[in-house]
């Protein structure tokens, strides 16, 4: 076998396109029960409501009995998706000619999704209060585009080295903010939610302390680069939040986090699962895409139209949405 033959040969391992199928065969899974099977839930507790908390009676309705343990089964597998399309995202970013071109893309097919989305999980045109996981997913990539201008590769002034002690107060207010949020301590949350504002002030100061205290091994480049990898996870993970996209700011936290410890990956998606099970105990089932993780081999893999992958979140939901309505499970409204 010649040298060039073998420079020729594919090497072993998952590519990324495959990761890209078993996205979206998740994403499909989990977006059906949520939307065809919630729905069909919802009916069927609406025509037999007795048999709700009474065993007897539900054994007599095994459609409804056996509808919500598919539906957890389903919601489960639906939690591959999301870390791998993180995952993917910043290995994109790295791997890109053109930060712009992208963002461009995640963009339009955001505010195509955006309807389709509407209606299959809030049943109407228009809703403000919940948005799609493609405007994550470009609040994520402009968060790493911001660290990799501002905070890795500008040489900032030693003149702002005091806004390390801001961004080390910043990053602890984040973390107090995000585990008060955090559905892995919905006890402890519970407790605490009335005083959400002290626990992330609590965690502001302990940031502080904790900054100052490292600070003493950092000279002032170090430092700047601390402060603009901070500020810019604060900005768009607030954006986030308060426009309400899926995952919100914990999508874009985990995409940052994928991203700092891009060097490791399996490390990188391990961490980032680990925050979105903090999140919600049912993203721990992201920890089994480890696996494919483990083996992917870095190549992109066998060349698709990128755009189907793009276009596949719109079209599907809006099917499962117009299926859903057809056998009269679900409504349709305005939103006006």
């Amino acid at each position: 076998m010649t040298e060039m033959t073998m420079e020729a040969m594919p090497k072993k391992g998952v590519t990324g396109t495959t990761l890209k199928i078993i996205a979206i065969v998740a994403m499909f899974i989990d977006h059906f029960a949520a939307i065809f099977l919630e729905c069909y839930l919802n009916e069927m507790t609406l025509r037999y409501p007795e048999a709700i908390g009474n065993p007897a009676e539900l054994m007599k309705h095994p459609g409804l009995m056996y509808g919500s343990l598919i539906m957890l089964v389903m919601r489960a597998i639906g939690r591959f998706g999301f870390p791998i399309f993180a995952f993917l995202l910043v290995e994109g970013f790295m791997h890109t000619r053109s930060v712009k071109k992208y963002a461009l893309n995640l963009g339009i097919f955001a505010l195509i999704s955006e309807l389709p989305f509407n209606l299959g999980f809030a049943r109407s045109l228009f809703y403000v209060h919940y948005q799609n996981v493609f405007f994550t997913l470009l609040l994520g990539l402009l968060c790493l585009w911001c660290i990799s201008e501002l905070g890795e590769k500008r040489q900032w002034s030693p003149k702002l080295v005091p806004l390390y002690y801001v961004a080390g107060a910043i990053l602890g207010a984040i973390v107090g903010f995000e585990l008060s949020e955090a559905g892995l301590f919905s006890m402890f949350t519970t407790i605490l939610y009335g005083n959400q504002l002290i626990v992330t002030g609590i965690g502001a100061v302990i940031g502080l302390i904790v900054m100052a205290v490292l600070g003493a091994k950092y000279d002032a480049a170090a430092k700047n680069r601390f402060t603009f990898t901070v500020l810019p996870i604060a900005v768009f993970a607030a954006i986030a939040y308060f426009l309400k996209t899926d995952y919100a700011d914990f999508g874009v936290i985990t995409i940052v986090i994928m991203y700092l410890l891009r060097n490791s990956r399996k490390k990188a998606f391990g961490w980032g699962c680990g925050l979105l099970t903090l999140m919600s105990p049912l993203e721990a089932f992201a920890f089994l895409m480890m696996i494919p993780i483990s083996k992917y081999n870095g190549e992109r893999g066998k060349k698709m139209n990128k755009y189907f992958f793009y276009a596949f979140y719109p079209v599907h939901i809006g099917l499962i949405y117009l299926l859903t309505l057809l056998v009269g499970f679900t409504t349709f409204s305005l939103g006006l």
